[in-house]
Protein backbone atom coordinates (compact mmCIF):
# COMPACT_ATOMS: atom_id res chain seq x y z
CA UNK A 1 0.00 0.00 0.00
CA UNK A 2 1.42 3.37 -1.07
CA UNK A 3 2.00 5.34 1.85
CA UNK A 4 0.61 9.26 2.12
CA UNK A 5 1.65 12.06 0.39
CA UNK A 6 4.09 10.11 -2.08
CA UNK A 7 2.67 11.51 -5.38
CA UNK A 8 3.56 14.87 -5.85
CA UNK A 9 1.06 17.27 -5.26
CA UNK A 10 1.25 19.17 -8.85
CA UNK A 11 -0.86 16.62 -10.52
CA UNK A 12 -3.94 15.69 -8.43
CA UNK A 13 -6.36 17.45 -6.88
CA UNK A 14 -5.14 19.01 -3.21
CA UNK A 15 -8.05 18.55 -1.52
CA UNK A 16 -9.20 15.44 -3.00
CA UNK A 17 -5.44 14.36 -1.34
CA UNK A 18 -5.34 15.68 1.51
CA UNK A 19 -8.56 14.14 2.21
CA UNK A 20 -7.41 10.82 0.54
CA UNK A 21 -4.33 10.72 2.70
CA UNK A 22 -5.85 11.08 6.25
CA UNK A 23 -8.36 8.53 5.14
CA UNK A 24 -5.61 6.24 4.03
CA UNK A 25 -3.63 7.02 7.29
CA UNK A 26 -6.81 5.93 9.36
CA UNK A 27 -7.41 2.79 7.33
CA UNK A 28 -3.80 1.71 7.72
CA UNK A 29 -3.71 1.49 11.04
CA UNK A 30 -6.44 -0.17 11.38
CA UNK A 31 -4.90 -3.32 10.40
CA UNK A 32 -2.44 -2.35 13.15
CA UNK A 33 -2.84 -3.57 16.47
CA UNK A 34 -0.64 -3.15 19.71
CA UNK A 35 -1.14 -4.23 23.23
CA UNK A 36 0.65 -1.98 25.96
CA UNK A 37 1.42 -3.00 29.66
CA UNK A 38 0.31 -0.68 31.44
CA UNK A 39 3.83 1.10 32.40
CA UNK A 40 6.51 0.91 30.11
CA UNK A 41 9.90 2.31 29.54
CA UNK A 42 10.67 4.99 26.81
CA UNK A 43 13.92 4.41 25.29
CA UNK A 44 15.89 7.99 24.51
CA UNK A 45 17.92 8.66 21.45
CA UNK A 46 19.69 12.48 21.89
CA UNK A 47 20.63 12.10 18.30
CA UNK A 48 21.83 15.78 18.18
CA UNK A 49 21.86 18.21 20.66
CA UNK A 50 18.93 19.94 19.19
CA UNK A 51 16.38 17.39 19.26
CA UNK A 52 15.65 14.38 21.93
CA UNK A 53 13.89 11.32 20.45
CA UNK A 54 11.29 9.17 22.30
CA UNK A 55 10.85 5.41 21.45
CA UNK A 56 7.43 4.58 21.92
CA UNK A 57 6.48 0.72 21.92
CA UNK A 58 6.16 -0.43 18.24
CA UNK A 59 3.13 -0.06 16.57
CA UNK A 60 1.82 3.10 18.03
CA UNK A 61 2.17 5.23 15.14
CA UNK A 62 1.69 8.49 16.80
CA UNK A 63 -0.39 11.46 15.37
CA UNK A 64 -1.62 14.27 17.87
CA UNK A 65 0.29 15.07 21.00
CA UNK A 66 0.04 17.48 23.78
CA UNK A 67 1.85 18.93 26.35
CA UNK A 68 0.21 19.83 29.39
CA UNK A 69 0.67 22.07 32.31
CA UNK A 70 2.95 19.81 34.29
CA UNK A 71 5.36 18.82 31.50
CA UNK A 72 3.47 15.94 30.84
CA UNK A 73 3.11 14.94 26.83
CA UNK A 74 -0.11 12.71 25.93
CA UNK A 75 0.13 10.74 23.00
CA UNK A 76 -2.58 8.84 20.46
CA UNK A 77 -1.63 5.29 19.69
CA UNK A 78 -2.43 3.83 16.32
CA UNK A 79 -5.85 1.79 17.50
CA UNK A 80 -7.17 5.14 18.95
CA UNK A 81 -8.10 2.87 21.90
CA UNK A 82 -5.29 3.77 24.12
CA UNK A 83 -3.56 7.05 25.04
CA UNK A 84 -0.29 7.67 26.31
CA UNK A 85 1.25 9.60 28.65
CA UNK A 86 4.79 10.37 28.61
CA UNK A 87 7.04 11.21 31.40
CA UNK A 88 9.94 13.04 30.07
CA UNK A 89 12.30 13.54 32.64
CA UNK A 90 12.12 9.71 33.60
CA UNK A 91 11.10 8.57 30.36
CA UNK A 92 7.83 6.27 31.79
CA UNK A 93 5.42 5.63 30.07
CA UNK A 94 1.68 5.18 31.30
CA UNK A 95 -1.18 3.72 29.11
CA UNK A 96 -4.65 4.46 29.82
CA UNK A 97 -7.32 2.59 27.73
CA UNK A 98 -9.82 4.53 26.28
CA UNK A 99 -13.58 3.07 27.08
CA UNK A 100 -16.34 5.37 29.08
CA UNK A 101 -17.98 2.88 31.51
CA UNK A 102 -21.87 4.59 31.16
CA UNK A 103 -21.72 4.25 27.28
CA UNK A 104 -19.63 0.76 26.51
CA UNK A 105 -21.70 0.00 23.41
CA UNK A 106 -21.63 3.62 22.37
CA UNK A 107 -17.85 3.76 20.51
CA UNK A 108 -17.31 2.35 17.14
CA UNK A 109 -13.61 2.05 16.28
CA UNK A 110 -13.51 3.17 12.33
CA UNK A 111 -11.45 5.59 10.87
CA UNK A 112 -10.46 6.84 14.08
CA UNK A 113 -6.87 8.60 13.78
CA UNK A 114 -7.09 11.23 15.97
CA UNK A 115 -5.89 14.58 14.82
CA UNK A 116 -6.10 17.08 17.71
CA UNK A 117 -6.09 16.96 21.27
CA UNK A 118 -6.18 20.33 24.00
CA UNK A 119 -6.46 20.69 27.72
CA UNK A 120 -8.66 22.50 28.82
CA UNK A 121 -8.80 25.05 31.55
CA UNK A 122 -10.00 22.83 34.37
CA UNK A 123 -6.96 20.45 33.43
CA UNK A 124 -8.91 17.79 31.04
CA UNK A 125 -7.90 16.13 28.08
CA UNK A 126 -9.95 16.67 25.04
CA UNK A 127 -9.29 14.69 21.36
CA UNK A 128 -11.21 12.59 18.83
CA UNK A 129 -11.12 10.19 16.38
CA UNK A 130 -11.24 11.78 12.78
CA UNK A 131 -14.49 9.41 11.07
CA UNK A 132 -16.64 9.41 13.71
CA UNK A 133 -18.75 11.76 16.05
CA UNK A 134 -17.34 11.25 19.17
CA UNK A 135 -15.32 13.71 21.66
CA UNK A 136 -13.51 12.38 24.41
CA UNK A 137 -13.00 13.80 27.40
CA UNK A 138 -10.15 12.48 29.70
CA UNK A 139 -9.68 13.59 33.70
CA UNK A 140 -5.95 12.74 34.27
CA UNK A 141 -6.20 12.92 37.79
CA UNK A 142 -8.63 9.84 38.02
CA UNK A 143 -8.50 8.26 34.96
CA UNK A 144 -11.60 8.77 34.18
CA UNK A 145 -13.24 8.97 30.32
CA UNK A 146 -16.22 10.76 28.85
CA UNK A 147 -18.19 10.28 25.36
CA UNK A 148 -19.85 13.40 23.91
CA UNK A 149 -21.81 13.28 20.97
CA UNK A 150 -20.62 15.75 18.11
CA UNK A 151 -23.68 15.25 15.61
CA UNK A 152 -21.47 17.51 12.79
CA UNK A 153 -18.31 15.39 12.79
CA UNK A 154 -15.12 14.58 14.88
CA UNK A 155 -12.65 17.62 15.74
CA UNK A 156 -10.11 17.92 13.08
CA UNK A 157 -8.63 20.60 14.96
CA UNK A 158 -9.19 22.20 18.80
CA UNK A 159 -8.61 25.10 20.10
CA UNK A 160 -8.79 26.29 23.81
CA UNK A 161 -10.19 30.11 24.36
CA UNK A 162 -9.41 32.41 27.20
CA UNK A 163 -13.10 32.39 28.27
CA UNK A 164 -12.68 28.28 28.09
CA UNK A 165 -14.81 27.56 24.89
CA UNK A 166 -13.20 24.80 22.86
CA UNK A 167 -13.88 25.48 19.40
CA UNK A 168 -12.94 22.93 16.54
CA UNK A 169 -13.27 22.28 12.67
CA UNK A 170 -14.79 19.23 11.40
CA UNK A 171 -12.73 18.90 7.93
CA UNK A 172 -15.15 16.79 6.28
CA UNK A 173 -18.12 18.04 7.97
CA UNK A 174 -18.36 21.44 6.37
CA UNK A 175 -18.64 22.98 10.00
CA UNK A 176 -17.09 24.47 12.91
CA UNK A 177 -18.36 23.90 16.66
CA UNK A 178 -17.77 24.86 20.11
CA UNK A 179 -18.07 22.86 23.16
CA UNK A 180 -19.13 25.02 25.97
CA UNK A 181 -19.65 23.63 29.89
CA UNK A 182 -22.63 25.18 32.07
CA UNK A 183 -22.49 26.18 35.64
CA UNK A 184 -23.68 22.39 37.07
CA UNK A 185 -20.06 20.82 35.03
CA UNK A 186 -22.13 19.46 31.89
CA UNK A 187 -21.49 20.37 28.52
CA UNK A 188 -23.29 21.51 25.73
CA UNK A 189 -22.08 20.95 21.60
CA UNK A 190 -23.36 23.08 19.06
CA UNK A 191 -22.36 23.23 15.35
CA UNK A 192 -22.27 25.85 12.84
CA UNK A 193 -22.31 25.48 8.78
CA UNK A 194 -19.64 27.12 6.87
CA UNK A 195 -21.30 26.15 3.65
CA UNK A 196 -20.52 23.52 0.94
CA UNK A 197 -17.05 22.57 -0.08
CA UNK A 198 -14.91 24.74 2.45
CA UNK A 199 -13.01 21.78 4.51
CA UNK A 200 -12.19 23.52 7.43
CA UNK A 201 -8.98 22.22 8.61
CA UNK A 202 -6.81 25.24 11.02
CA UNK A 203 -8.65 27.48 13.44
CA UNK A 204 -7.18 30.40 15.42
CA UNK A 205 -9.23 32.46 18.12
CA UNK A 206 -8.98 36.67 18.47
CA UNK A 207 -11.09 37.87 21.48
CA UNK A 208 -14.77 37.13 20.02
CA UNK A 209 -13.66 36.03 16.40
CA UNK A 210 -13.13 32.45 14.76
CA UNK A 211 -10.80 32.10 11.84
CA UNK A 212 -10.80 28.93 9.93
CA UNK A 213 -8.38 27.87 7.30
CA UNK A 214 -10.43 26.27 4.37
CA UNK A 215 -8.68 23.81 2.23
CA UNK A 216 -11.59 23.50 -0.54
CA UNK A 217 -12.74 26.84 -0.90
CA UNK A 218 -9.26 28.10 -0.40
CA UNK A 219 -9.66 31.10 1.46
CA UNK A 220 -9.42 32.45 4.93
CA UNK A 221 -12.85 33.41 6.62
CA UNK A 222 -12.80 35.38 10.01
CA UNK A 223 -16.48 35.03 11.73
CA UNK A 224 -18.23 37.16 14.31
CA UNK A 225 -19.37 35.18 17.47
CA UNK A 226 -22.81 35.74 18.47
CA UNK A 227 -23.90 35.33 22.20
CA UNK A 228 -27.31 35.15 24.15
CA UNK A 229 -27.17 34.29 28.06
CA UNK A 230 -23.37 33.81 28.04
CA UNK A 231 -23.83 30.85 25.57
CA UNK A 232 -22.42 30.84 21.79
CA UNK A 233 -25.39 31.40 19.21
CA UNK A 234 -24.13 31.96 16.00
CA UNK A 235 -21.52 32.56 13.89
CA UNK A 236 -21.06 35.90 11.18
CA UNK A 237 -18.90 36.20 8.06
CA UNK A 238 -16.58 39.18 8.93
CA UNK A 239 -14.71 38.51 5.70
CA UNK A 240 -13.23 36.29 3.32
CA UNK A 241 -9.69 36.44 2.39
CA UNK A 242 -9.24 37.04 -0.86
CA UNK A 243 -12.40 38.79 -1.53
CA UNK A 244 -11.87 39.23 -5.55
CA UNK A 245 -9.76 35.83 -5.86
CA UNK A 246 -6.80 38.22 -6.86
CA UNK A 247 -4.53 35.63 -4.64
CA UNK A 248 -5.05 32.05 -4.95
CA UNK A 249 -3.89 29.67 -1.72
CA UNK A 250 -2.78 26.65 -2.30
CA UNK A 251 -4.69 24.05 0.45
CA UNK A 252 -4.52 26.14 3.30
CA UNK A 253 -4.22 23.54 6.35
CA UNK A 254 -3.38 26.34 9.52
CA UNK A 255 -3.27 29.79 10.46
CA UNK A 256 -2.24 32.51 13.17
CA UNK A 257 -3.44 35.76 13.34
CA UNK A 258 -0.74 38.42 14.71
CA UNK A 259 -0.22 42.20 14.54
CA UNK A 260 -2.65 42.24 11.53
CA UNK A 261 -0.81 39.53 9.39
CA UNK A 262 -2.39 36.54 8.75
CA UNK A 263 0.24 33.65 8.91
CA UNK A 264 -0.45 30.30 7.02
CA UNK A 265 0.59 27.23 6.11
CA UNK A 266 -0.36 26.05 2.32
CA UNK A 267 -0.10 22.49 2.39
CA UNK A 268 -0.01 22.14 -1.49
CA UNK A 269 3.48 24.06 -1.40
CA UNK A 270 6.75 24.29 0.72
CA UNK A 271 5.52 27.83 1.74
CA UNK A 272 5.28 29.61 5.01
CA UNK A 273 2.83 32.41 3.95
CA UNK A 274 2.03 35.86 5.55
CA UNK A 275 -0.87 37.96 4.50
CA UNK A 276 -1.14 41.54 5.66
CA UNK A 277 -4.41 42.07 6.46
CA UNK A 278 -4.28 46.31 5.50
CA UNK A 279 -2.29 46.05 2.35
CA UNK A 280 -3.79 42.81 0.52
CA UNK A 281 0.38 42.17 0.38
CA UNK A 282 1.18 38.09 0.28
CA UNK A 283 4.93 37.15 1.44
CA UNK A 284 5.56 33.68 0.87
CA UNK A 285 8.96 32.02 2.65
CA UNK A 286 9.94 29.10 1.33
CA UNK A 287 11.60 25.97 2.82
CA UNK A 288 14.99 25.04 2.12
CA UNK A 289 15.52 22.48 -0.28
CA UNK A 290 15.69 18.74 0.93
CA UNK A 291 17.49 16.02 -0.50
CA UNK A 292 14.76 13.98 -2.14
CA UNK A 293 13.29 17.33 -4.13
CA UNK A 294 10.01 16.94 -2.83
CA UNK A 295 7.41 19.27 -2.17
CA UNK A 296 7.80 20.15 1.81
CA UNK A 297 4.26 20.08 2.97
CA UNK A 298 3.80 22.22 5.97
CA UNK A 299 0.78 21.65 7.72
CA UNK A 300 0.58 22.95 11.67
CA UNK A 301 1.42 26.41 12.91
CA UNK A 302 2.10 26.57 17.02
CA UNK A 303 2.54 30.36 18.43
CA UNK A 304 1.82 31.91 21.70
CA UNK A 305 -1.02 34.76 22.41
CA UNK A 306 2.15 37.09 21.44
CA UNK A 307 4.49 35.07 19.24
CA UNK A 308 8.34 36.02 18.73
CA UNK A 309 8.12 32.86 16.85
CA UNK A 310 6.02 30.58 14.90
CA UNK A 311 6.70 26.58 14.62
CA UNK A 312 5.42 24.35 11.73
CA UNK A 313 5.72 20.85 10.63
CA UNK A 314 6.99 19.85 7.52
CA UNK A 315 5.27 16.70 5.97
CA UNK A 316 7.83 15.63 3.75
CA UNK A 317 10.45 17.80 4.94
CA UNK A 318 12.16 15.61 7.45
CA UNK A 319 12.41 18.77 9.34
CA UNK A 320 10.25 21.05 12.06
CA UNK A 321 10.37 24.86 11.01
CA UNK A 322 10.89 27.56 13.60
CA UNK A 323 10.33 31.35 11.83
CA UNK A 324 11.68 34.10 14.08
CA UNK A 325 8.89 36.97 13.06
CA UNK A 326 11.43 39.80 13.79
CA UNK A 327 14.20 38.92 11.62
CA UNK A 328 12.55 36.88 9.56
CA UNK A 329 14.71 34.14 9.71
CA UNK A 330 13.92 30.20 9.51
CA UNK A 331 15.37 27.68 11.14
CA UNK A 332 14.90 24.06 10.50
CA UNK A 333 15.63 20.99 13.02
CA UNK A 334 16.41 18.08 10.80
CA UNK A 335 14.50 14.76 12.06
CA UNK A 336 17.05 12.49 13.37
CA UNK A 337 15.34 9.02 12.76
CA UNK A 338 14.11 7.96 8.96
CA UNK A 339 11.57 4.72 8.90
CA UNK A 340 13.01 1.42 8.28
CA UNK A 341 11.09 1.19 4.69
CA UNK A 342 11.30 4.60 3.41
CA UNK A 343 13.41 8.02 3.20
CA UNK A 344 10.78 10.23 4.84
CA UNK A 345 9.89 10.64 8.65
CA UNK A 346 5.85 11.99 8.62
CA UNK A 347 5.53 14.21 11.61
CA UNK A 348 2.05 14.79 11.68
CA UNK A 349 1.58 16.71 14.39
CA UNK A 350 3.30 19.08 16.97
CA UNK A 351 2.62 20.25 20.42
CA UNK A 352 4.32 23.57 21.75
CA UNK A 353 4.84 23.55 25.77
CA UNK A 354 2.63 25.92 27.40
CA UNK A 355 5.16 27.42 29.39
CA UNK A 356 7.85 28.10 26.71
CA UNK A 357 7.53 28.83 23.32
CA UNK A 358 11.03 27.28 22.65
CA UNK A 359 10.61 24.03 23.09
CA UNK A 360 8.36 21.85 20.76
CA UNK A 361 7.09 18.50 20.51
CA UNK A 362 6.44 16.92 17.41
CA UNK A 363 4.93 13.05 16.69
CA UNK A 364 6.88 10.63 13.82
CA UNK A 365 4.16 8.79 12.79
CA UNK A 366 6.18 6.13 10.80
CA UNK A 367 8.98 5.60 13.47
CA UNK A 368 7.06 5.01 15.97
CA UNK A 369 8.93 7.94 18.45
CA UNK A 370 8.14 11.22 19.68
CA UNK A 371 10.48 14.32 19.48
CA UNK A 372 11.47 17.42 21.55
CA UNK A 373 13.40 20.46 20.41
CA UNK A 374 15.15 22.92 22.58
CA UNK A 375 14.87 25.74 20.45
CA UNK A 376 17.09 27.65 23.28
CA UNK A 377 20.48 25.83 22.19
CA UNK A 378 22.07 28.25 19.34
CA UNK A 379 22.61 27.39 16.23
CA UNK A 380 26.78 27.81 15.47
CA UNK A 381 26.26 29.38 12.09
CA UNK A 382 24.89 32.54 10.60
CA UNK A 383 24.59 33.51 6.88
CA UNK A 384 24.79 37.61 6.18
CA UNK A 385 23.99 38.09 2.55
CA UNK A 386 25.29 41.89 1.20
CA UNK A 387 21.84 42.93 0.25
CA UNK A 388 18.89 41.50 0.80
CA UNK A 389 16.93 43.99 -2.20
CA UNK A 390 17.25 42.08 -6.02
CA UNK A 391 15.87 43.60 -8.88
CA UNK A 392 16.04 41.72 -12.20
CA UNK A 393 14.62 42.30 -15.98
CA UNK A 394 14.74 45.10 -18.65
CA UNK A 395 18.29 45.44 -19.34
CA UNK A 396 19.60 44.06 -16.10
CA UNK A 397 19.00 39.81 -15.78
CA UNK A 398 21.89 38.95 -13.51
CA UNK A 399 23.33 39.96 -9.96
CA UNK A 400 26.40 39.23 -7.62
CA UNK A 401 25.88 38.87 -3.40
CA UNK A 402 28.57 38.29 -1.33
CA UNK A 403 27.85 36.05 1.42
CA UNK A 404 28.86 35.83 4.91
CA UNK A 405 29.23 33.25 7.04
CA UNK A 406 29.87 33.46 10.46
CA UNK A 407 30.15 30.91 13.67
CA UNK A 408 31.80 28.92 15.91
CA UNK A 409 35.62 28.55 14.22
CA UNK A 410 35.65 25.34 15.93
CA UNK A 411 32.76 23.73 14.64
CA UNK A 412 33.38 21.06 12.70
CA UNK A 413 30.99 20.19 10.03
CA UNK A 414 31.15 21.59 6.82
CA UNK A 415 28.04 24.12 5.73
CA UNK A 416 26.77 23.13 2.62
CA UNK A 417 24.59 26.38 0.84
CA UNK A 418 21.54 26.24 -1.21
CA UNK A 419 18.45 28.31 -2.52
CA UNK A 420 14.77 27.71 -2.85
CA UNK A 421 12.07 30.49 -3.71
CA UNK A 422 8.41 31.09 -3.76
CA UNK A 423 8.62 31.31 -7.58
CA UNK A 424 7.12 27.59 -8.26
CA UNK A 425 4.98 26.02 -5.57
CA UNK A 426 7.52 23.52 -4.51
CA UNK A 427 9.99 25.84 -3.74
CA UNK A 428 12.90 25.41 -6.59
CA UNK A 429 14.01 27.92 -8.94
CA UNK A 430 12.03 27.85 -12.02
CA UNK A 431 14.22 29.92 -14.20
CA UNK A 432 16.12 31.78 -11.65
CA UNK A 433 19.35 30.40 -11.96
CA UNK A 434 21.82 30.56 -8.65
CA UNK A 435 24.90 29.46 -7.94
CA UNK A 436 27.80 29.76 -5.43
CA UNK A 437 31.80 30.17 -5.30
CA UNK A 438 31.51 27.40 -3.33
CA UNK A 439 28.85 25.43 -2.21
CA UNK A 440 30.29 23.82 0.58
CA UNK A 441 32.47 26.32 3.09
CA UNK A 442 34.50 25.25 6.13
CA UNK A 443 34.12 28.03 8.00
CA UNK A 444 37.72 28.11 10.23
CA UNK A 445 39.08 28.76 6.76
CA UNK A 446 36.71 30.19 4.13
CA UNK A 447 33.83 32.13 5.30
CA UNK A 448 33.34 35.00 2.28
CA UNK A 449 31.24 33.60 -0.84
CA UNK A 450 30.43 35.32 -3.76
CA UNK A 451 26.52 34.28 -5.41
CA UNK A 452 25.36 34.82 -8.62
CA UNK A 453 21.68 35.30 -9.41
CA UNK A 454 20.47 35.00 -13.10
CA UNK A 455 16.81 35.88 -14.90
CA UNK A 456 16.28 33.29 -17.52
CA UNK A 457 12.28 34.37 -18.05
CA UNK A 458 10.96 34.91 -14.83
CA UNK A 459 7.57 36.24 -15.19
CA UNK A 460 7.11 39.54 -13.89
CA UNK A 461 6.38 40.21 -10.52
CA UNK A 462 7.73 40.07 -6.57
CA UNK A 463 9.20 36.85 -5.09
CA UNK A 464 11.34 35.71 -2.01
CA UNK A 465 14.72 33.77 -2.13
CA UNK A 466 15.48 32.15 0.55
CA UNK A 467 19.71 31.49 0.94
CA UNK A 468 20.09 28.58 3.23
CA UNK A 469 23.00 26.83 4.89
CA UNK A 470 23.21 23.70 6.65
CA UNK A 471 25.03 20.78 8.73
CA UNK A 472 23.24 18.38 8.08
CA UNK A 473 21.76 18.73 11.61
CA UNK A 474 20.32 22.15 11.31
CA UNK A 475 19.20 24.54 8.88
CA UNK A 476 19.33 28.46 8.90
CA UNK A 477 17.67 30.92 6.05
CA UNK A 478 17.87 34.30 4.75
CA UNK A 479 15.35 35.86 2.52
CA UNK A 480 15.44 38.23 -0.44
CA UNK A 481 13.07 39.92 -1.95
CA UNK A 482 12.91 39.57 -5.75
CA UNK A 483 11.50 42.05 -8.05
CA UNK A 484 11.60 41.21 -11.78
CA UNK A 485 11.06 43.68 -13.86
CA UNK A 486 8.99 43.73 -17.36
CA UNK A 487 11.14 42.76 -20.12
Amino acid sequence: MQRPYQKKLSNLNLKLILIASVTVIAIMLLVITWQGNDLTKSQITASIQYVKEYSLPEGTKPNALLVDTHGNVWITTSDSKNLLSLDPESGDIANFGIRDNSQPDVVKWNSTMVWTMVQDRDGKIWFSGLGTQSIWQLEPGNDTFHLFRSESGAPFQMKVAKNGEIWFTTLRGDTIGVIEKFTDGNYKISSFETGNNTTPAGIFLQNDSVWTANIDSQKILQYQVTRENNFVKNIITLQSIPNYNTIVFSSPTDLLVNNNSVWLTEHGTSFLTRYDLDTGKLVRYPTSQNHFHTTTLPFWIRGTDHPKILWFNEHQGNKIGCFDLENKTLTEYSIPSVPKDGYLTYPLNISQDPHDEKILWFSEWNTDKVGMINGHISVPFEIMPSKKEITLGSNKLDDIINLEIQGDLNHSNPISLNASSSITSTAELGNLTVRFASDVVDISHDRQVLMSLHDGGITPGNYTVGISASDGYVTKTVFLNLTILNK
